[in-house]
């Protein structure tokens, strides 16, 4: 049985989903976010955003919010080859978007994400481990919360849970790509 029903649910809490979730939650959307972990933890991948995914996060209001908390900004990206630097590129200077890059250790970034999206009134269920998601007029979400089976219903899933997404898988969601923003 529906548990409840929301405008966006975001299977993930990470960068993508808790951003995504806070800037709807802002513009009036009932959101809800299902988060598999209690605690954010480290995994090995890049801790960096590009002067492009700087820009984003502009956008979506929350790069001043993780330059002062959690993130730092770097101006200057050095190119080395066998010990012997090749370029010293100042990134403002030389970025369409005219910013550097910000870095960050993960488990960080995503706690402060996902608390500023709970302050703009976004409901977050961590340990949530969602099974299946259906999809269709009302699309639905079942999902495990400490051995209590649930579904939610909302206009739209976002599947934010990685590159090896189950959501997407089991939603039958087709992957897009937009070469002209790359």
């Amino acid at each position: 049985m529906v548990q409840a029903k929301y405008d966006i649910i975001a299977v993930g809490g990470g960068l993508g989903g808790a951003s995504l979730a806070k800037a709807m939650a802002e513009g009036g959307a009932k959101v809800l976010v299902l988060e598999r972990e209690k605690q954010c933890r480290d995994r090995v991948r890049g801790e960096v955003i590009w002067p492009w995914g700087c820009a984003e996060l502009r956008e979506l209001g929350v790069y001043d919010l993780l330059a002062r908390t959690c993130a730092r900004e770097v101006r200057w990206m050095d190119i080395y080859f066998g010990g012997t630097r090749l370029e010293h590129r100042d990134l403002p200077a030389t970025s369409l978007q005219k910013t550097g890059t910000l870095n960050w250790v993960h488990p960080e970034i995503e706690e402060v994400l996902l608390a500023a999206a709970e302050r703009a009134g976004v409901e977050i269920r961590r340990g949530a481990s969602v099974n299946e998601v259906r999809t269709g007029a009302s699309p639905t979400v079942s999902v495990d919360n400490d051995g209590h089976a649930e579904e939610f219903q909302a206009r739209l899933v976002v599947c934010a849970d990685g590159r090896g997404s189950m959501a997407r898988k089991w939603g039958d969601f087709r992957v897009q790509h937009d070469f002209q923003a790359c």
